[in-house]
């Protein structure tokens, strides 16, 4: 079953062009200011040594004897970074692969859409960069590509600090860093297997924004009575039999988990996005670029996107 469609390619562009309309979502981003000159002209002050003769304005300067240089102002060329979790546990579920790779392909046709130049990376098993995309018109090869990526069949463990670690070596300009996976590392536990490396990508001047990706199944709704537990990544096996009340507490520690993974971004100020690999198509294409599901029936331009 191919993963992108037609259907997918309209509601990428109409999720986009809504979110855009609405002040951006996770895209949003302000404009990052050249630090020296630009386009716009927003001034003029006395001529320091240094200053480039050609930003001096010489009528100013004639009718007031003394050197005067324009004051440019613009805006720097925005760069984005999209690093897709490739993991075992977020590619050995169908569904979640598919909803991982279509909120990666909306995330990128936004970040295109918006201008920025976007740097595509996988982690787990290995970290890997990808060449820049710089235009909207290569959306289409990057879904090719996304159709055909090679994904993890070993089972292993999300390390997020190594994978940090290896895109940080890789000495790239900072920007918007964009992390979509389901959160789950080797403990866990988003404080230990995720928090790290997100703090060192702030210290390091990346503007971080994570899409979390979750499957209902991993709740376990109505998940009473013998149970055979196989953890694959682990090479994990069990048999047990779950009471009502075991599962209400695993429960309560999986909403737990999910609210420690928020409240972190709260605190953080880190933009943060939830999609659910159950949602509807056009569902899932909004709220990856972290807008509610029903936006579109508030947006007065639907009919003309």
């Amino acid at each position: 079953m191919s993963i992108f469609t037609p259907e997918l390619e309209r509601h990428l562009t109409f999720s986009v062009q809504t979110a855009l309309r609405f002040g951006g979502g996770i895209l949003a981003s302000e404009s990052a200011k050249l630090p020296a000159g630009g386009t716009e002209l927003t001034g003029l002050r006395d001529y320091s040594t240094g200053d480039n003769p050609q930003r001096i304005d010489w009528g100013i300067c004639a009718r007031h004897d003394e050197l005067w240089v324009r004051v440019y102002e613009g805006t720097a060329q925005r760069r984005a970074y999209l690093l897709l979790d490739t993991s075992y546990g977020m590619c050995f579920q169908p569904e979640k692969l598919m909803a991982a790779k279509r909120a990666a392909a909306v995330l990128a046709t936004g970040i295109l859409t918006a201008g920025a130049l976007l740097e595509f990376g996988t982690f787990m098993p290995n970290f890997n960069l990808f060449p820049v995309l710089a235009h909207k018109q290569k959306c289409g090869n990057f879904l090719r590509f996304l159709e055909k990526m090679e994904i993890s069949t070993e089972p292993n463990l999300v390390n997020f600090e190594y994978a940090v670690h290896a895109f940080l070596a890789r000495k790239r300009q900072p920007g918007e860093l964009y992390v979509l996976s389901d959160c789950f590392g080797e403990s866990d536990s988003f404080r230990k297997d995720f928090e790290t490396g997100f703090r060192r990508l702030q210290r390091a001047g990346f503007s971080c924004r994570l899409i979390h990706l979750i499957n209902p199944d991993d709740r376990a709704e109505n998940f009473v009575g013998d149970v055979d537990i196989f953890d694959q990544a682990r090479n994990y096996q069990q048999s047990i039999t779950l009471t009502e009340r075991d599962l209400a507490a695993y429960q309560r520690l999986y909403d737990a988990y999910l609210e420690s993974v928020q409240e972190f971004c709260r605190k953080e100020t880190i933009p943060y996005a939830r999609i659910s690999t159950d949602s509807p198509l056009s569902t899932l294409c909004l709220t990856a670029l972290g807008m509610p599901a029903d936006t579109a029936k508030s947006n007065p331009w639907a009919e003309f996107i």
